[in-house]
């Protein structure tokens, strides 16, 4: 069984192309849960039926009412996925030692981390977790950080996921 655990900020929600995506999601209330999904959502959506695949939303937030406007994000873009399958931490937090202390998920060779922020995918694999780059513009791993698994189309995914384990 695979576990699959996602991002939304800048991997599957068009985050980082809004001005100040940081302060005004610090204070901004409505601003994720307004935010539009990248193409292809529904592919992604899709894999939570598959029943080879856990899939859970991992996403960081500054505060209480950033988890709700994702939550409402969550329900309007990815709502197969099952309510106690989504974990969000603080802003900086390990995603890796989050999954292991909320969901009582050890990271392994079977948990796999879609995430666009370099840090995090470092810290997953650190941990024996498997990480894919997502790359939604070309200053995406522009300085050749992540040398792991890279991921443009989210159409992909599941052609990724499956190559991975039977590597």
């Amino acid at each position: 069984m695979i576990n699959l655990f996602l991002d939304l900020d800048g991997t599957l929600a068009k985050f980082n192309s809004k001005r100040n995506a940081l302060k005004r999601f610090d204070n901004e209330i409505g601003f994720f849960a307004n935010l539009k999904p990248y193409k292809y959502i529904e592919f992604v959506n899709e894999l939570a039926n598959n029943e080879n695949v856990n899939v859970y939303v991992l996403s960081a937030t500054p505060n209480d009412q950033a988890d709700q406007d994702k939550l409402v994000w969550i329900e309007k873009y990815l709502n197969n996925i099952k309510k106690e399958n989504i974990c969000f931490s603080r802003i900086g937090e390990n995603k890796a030692k989050v999954i292991k202390d909320k969901l009582n998920i050890t990271i392994d060779n079977n948990c796999l981390l879609l995430d666009d922020y370099t840090k995090n995918l470092i810290e997953w694999q650190n941990l024996n977790g498997i990480g894919i780059k997502r790359i939604t513009s070309k200053a995406d791993n522009s300085r050749k950080l992540w040398k792991g698994y890279c991921l443009k189309d989210l159409r992909q995914l599941s052609i990724l996921i499956n190559s991975i384990v039977n590597a």
